[in-house]
């Protein structure tokens, strides 16, 4: 991984972090299903670092976690 690639990663993984906690506190004041769209967007983030990183229990986590609010998203627009 080249210098360019390892900066793109670690400024991936600090927004996406921060995205979560933003997420949290969405979901702490119950802004739903905005909490839902802005957990989704960092755990998407996360998986992509997962990704250059090659570690599975990372990639394992975030599919898993991206799945089931991708699902949630879809059950609250119907």
């Amino acid at each position: 991984m080249n210098f360019h690639n390892r900066n793109l990663i670690w400024l991936t993984k600090w927004v996406s972090s921060l995205v979560l906690i933003a997420g949290m506190a969405l979901t702490a004041g119950n802004f739903y299903p905005l909490n839902m769209y802005m957990h989704l967007t960092g755990i998407i983030g996360w998986l992509v670092v997962a990704l250059a990183w090659h570690d599975r229990s990372l990639i394992m986590l975030n599919g898993v976690a991206a799945f089931i609010f991708i699902n949630g998203i879809i059950a609250s627009l119907f």
